[in-house]
């Protein structure tokens, strides 16, 4: 019995950002990076304004949207672009490049606040998060407990056949 499963790969379709190697295909990865932290400012406003700040205007919750879109925006961007950039001027395709990159994507939270030691943090804390996922992806060590079809095709556990009885047949009828 073979269980067929399809991964989130095969409902949403996403931009591929380890196809190629850091310093190639710089402007659709710094597009995705930009688009896809331009949506999480999106949802981390929405949420925002939902459960702490609340605003009653029109106009308030428009400057309210913007207040965290566009920073997250612009850290996508930054950190899209100086991968690239680091890509080419190292040419090397490593964990560096993402850790430079994420610190310099959470430098632009600081500027967001005017204080340095938030932009260190948030630097720290974005270009570690960076490089982990991109050391697991250079080791081929898979994030989360992703089995594959083999695994899943001879685990009996996954047997939902029920069998009371061997069925013997119908008898034949002559």
């Amino acid at each position: 019995m073979v269980i067929h499963t399809k991964k989130f790969k095969d409902y949403v379709h996403y931009y591929d950002f380890f196809a190629t190697p850091d310093g190639q295909d710089c402007l659709p990865k710094t597009y995705y990076y930009t688009k896809y932290g331009a949506i999480g400012g999106a949802i981390f406003s929405i949420y925002e304004m939902a459960l702490v700040s609340r605003p009653t205007t029109f106009y308030s919750t428009v400057a309210r949207f913007g207040h965290f879109t566009f920073p997250f925006a612009g850290m996508g961007f930054v950190f899209g672009s100086s991968i690239c950039i680091l890509g080419q001027m190292r040419k090397k395709d490593d964990t560096v490049n993402h850790f430079i990159g994420g610190a310099l994507a959470g430098a632009v939270w600081g500027l967001k606040y005017n204080r340095i030691q938030t932009g260190h943090v948030m630097g720290l804390f974005v270009g570690f998060m960076a490089a982990y996922f991109k050391y697991f992806h250079v080791h081929n060590i898979p994030l989360f407990n992703m089995r594959g079809p083999e695994t899943i095709r001879s685990d009996p556990r996954y047997d939902f056949t029920i069998k009371v009885y061997d069925d013997p047949g119908r008898p034949i009828e002559a």
